[in-house]
């Protein structure tokens, strides 16, 4: 199988937030990076060059390992698809921006993964 047209380059990208855990019988004394995370990820979603030659998917979330208890970290990872740079920086900064709002730290690591080519073997994307 190969494949056939245009394909953009793509990056993958971790994100690891940062907060304060705390019991979930006392979530006011805690930083949720679980709902930090689902805003940052509805935000992701809503980018409104969402519908531009790129494709963004979130396809990792993952947090904590307790019922009752709010993580203090939480991984969020997913693919970027784009012909320009535009994703890294406004994702990023976008990303930093809602944690920040929330009083949490993040870091974004962004990772190329290997270029496609036309005609090039679909298992290598």
């Amino acid at each position: 199988m190969t494949m056939t047209g245009k394909t953009l380059p793509a990056q993958r990208f971790h994100i690891t937030l940062t907060g304060k855990g705390a019991h979930a019988a006392r979530p006011h004394e805690g930083i949720d990076v679980i709902v930090i995370g689902s805003h940052i990820i509805s935000a992701l979603y809503a980018l409104p060059g969402r519908h531009r030659q790129w494709t963004l998917g979130v396809t990792r979330i993952t947090a904590g390992n307790s019922w009752n208890v709010l993580p203090q970290t939480a991984e969020i990872e997913g693919i970027v698809r784009s012909q320009d740079q535009y994703t890294d920086a406004q994702i990023t900064t976008l990303i930093a921006g809602i944690a920040a709002g929330f009083g949490a730290e993040t870091h974004v690591n962004w990772q190329p993964l290997s270029a496609t080519e036309p005609g090039a073997p679909a298992w290598a994307l």
